[in-house]
């Protein structure tokens, strides 16, 4: 039996205007979910470049200070990509960055960096305990200013120096608690060592 046209055209199915207009919706929630998800990997990559950057200061600073015995009292100058000289003083005690010793924070955090004091070092560069080093950018450009501070005692009765490192990113504007301009938050690189003679 042959079929008419008519009953042709009316067997024929398709996707409706509804439909077409119910699948679009759900496609496009989907990709602005996927977008989200980029956006948020996209800030967690700089966030962790800036940690990354902040961590090598830290072991940069102490590198510096292994190399000097610890009994000696050695003012070491290391030079940022802006040209600024920055004194790195090993003297135990003195000028060294303020340590959280106070009941005002939790116990385990009490021998780290207080960066709640103001720093120093901006008006005359190399207090000898804390520098604005300005990285390096790509291309022989300045890149990030990180807010770097170090802490030195003596230990063992003169024959070693526990020494604690602390790095972050320093802010551009907006000055903040203590006066270093840090209007992003940033968790400081901490790190710690006993250098011995």
């Amino acid at each position: 039996m042959r079929l008419t046209k008519k009953s042709q055209i009316t067997n024929e199915s398709g996707l409706t205007l509804i439909e077409l207009m119910i699948a679009m919706t759900v496609l496009a929630v989907g990709l602005a979910g996927i977008m989200a998800i980029v956006i948020a990997s996209l800030y967690s990559n700089s966030r962790n470049r800036t940690d990354t950057g902040a961590t090598m200061l830290s072991q940069m600073v102490i590198e510096q200070m292994a190399d000097v015995p610890a009994n000696a009292n050695t003012v070491l100058t290391v030079t940022d990509c802006a040209g600024t000289p920055w004194r790195i003083d090993t003297t135990a005690g003195g000028a060294s960055a303020a340590l959280k010793t106070t009941d005002n924070f939790p116990v385990w955090t009490r021998s780290d960096i207080d960066f709640n004091v103001a720093a120093t070092y901006g008006a005359s560069p190399g207090s000898g305990y804390g520098m604005a080093y300005v990285a390096c950018g790509t291309n022989g450009s300045t890149g990030l200013t990180y807010d770097v501070r170090w802490n030195v005692q003596t230990s063992g009765g003169g024959t070693t120096k526990t020494v604690v490192v602390a790095a972050r990113i320093r802010g551009t504007a907006g000055t903040t608690a203590g006066g270093a301009q840090n209007i992003y938050f940033a968790i400081p690189a901490q790190l710690k060592t006993v250098l011995g003679t």
